[in-house]
């Protein structure tokens, strides 16, 4: 399991602690740290007895280029990357186990949920299937992903032009990047909604100026890794036409600041597709 982190130090004590419960201790947790003062050593040390810690120190910020880091280190057939704020019910690996027996497959995701088991963080497919082009915007977070180390190699691992900390406007989607490079490679992949994790809701305003800034640079990642990966306009165009409804809906019920939001995503959706390089810039061909 590797996971990056930046900012952040008693926050990791959830996953910590859904880590120890497991009912199997065969997995080691490399944390990879782009802090630059020593807050995470306590919270580490006060989980040394319960599970294997590979504590790295990274010189560069991006949370993909850390991931990358991280998984390089690891010694395991099989890969997460778990956010360092998420945690896992205590049966995760016992789950993970149970569907490389039911359903093999070369890497695997699952959905977000509060404790309840409510759905968060974005639109989840209700059945299980497989995790194919068409299905990728439904089944795929990026703590929830378990790859094969093999295939992650191969496939070159997250691509470190996308998100936060990449230096570039590609705010999101690497998950779907690299689901895709995957897919190209012939791997077979399988969603299934029972296999949950939890993370905390976001339930701040979501009209502030630093939300609706935060919201326009994750929605550049979209056509960056649509257009990289070789979708049509026509494939891309109802991922412009949602936000140009929200922004009517929104101005006609009388709340300005979600008009506002969706018009952001709006033009960071149309800016990426406009300006993103297509596949041959990639040295690939759509697929």
């Amino acid at each position: 399991m590797v996971v990056a982190t930046l900012g952040r130090s008693h926050e990791l004590d959830g996953l910590l602690r859904s880590l120890a419960a497991q009912d199997r201790n065969d997995f080691e947790l490399i944390v990879v740290d782009q802090n630059p003062d020593d807050r995470l050593m306590p919270v580490l040390a006060g989980f040394a007895e319960s599970v294997t810690i590979i504590h790295l120190r990274a010189d560069r910020k991006g949370v993909c280029r850390a991931r990358n880091l991280g998984a390089a280190q690891a010694r395991g057939h099989w890969l997460v990357f778990p956010d360092d704020d998420c945690w896992y019910p205590a049966d995760f690996l016992a789950r993970i186990d149970a569907l490389k027996k039911t359903h093999p497959a070369d890497f695997f995701s699952g959905r977000a949920t509060d404790t309840q088991g409510q759905t968060i963080m974005g639109d989840f497919a209700a059945e299980a299937m497989p995790i194919e082009r068409a299905t990728i915007w439904t089944t795929l977070i990026e703590w929830m992903l378990v790859v094969k180390k093999s295939d992650f190699d191969a496939a070159g691992g997250f691509d470190v032009a996308i998100g936060p900390g990449s230096g570039t406007p590609w705010g999101a989607y690497e998950i779907q990047d690299l689901a895709l490079k995957l897919l190209s490679a012939g791997r077979k992949g399988w969603y299934d909604p029972a296999l949950t994790g939890h993370h905390p809701e976001d339930r701040s305003d979501q009209t502030t100026a630093a939300a609706v800034a935060k919201i326009r640079v994750y929605s550049t990642g979209l056509g960056y890794v649509m257009r990289k990966h070789g979708y049509r306009f026509s494939d891309y165009l109802p991922r412009l036409l949602r936000p140009l409804a929200g922004i009517v809906i929104y101005a006609l019920s009388g709340k300005p600041g979600m008009a506002r939001r969706s018009w952001n995503i709006f033009v960071g959706r149309w800016v990426s597709w406009r300006t993103a390089p297509g596949p041959a810039a990639h040295g690939a061909s759509a697929s």
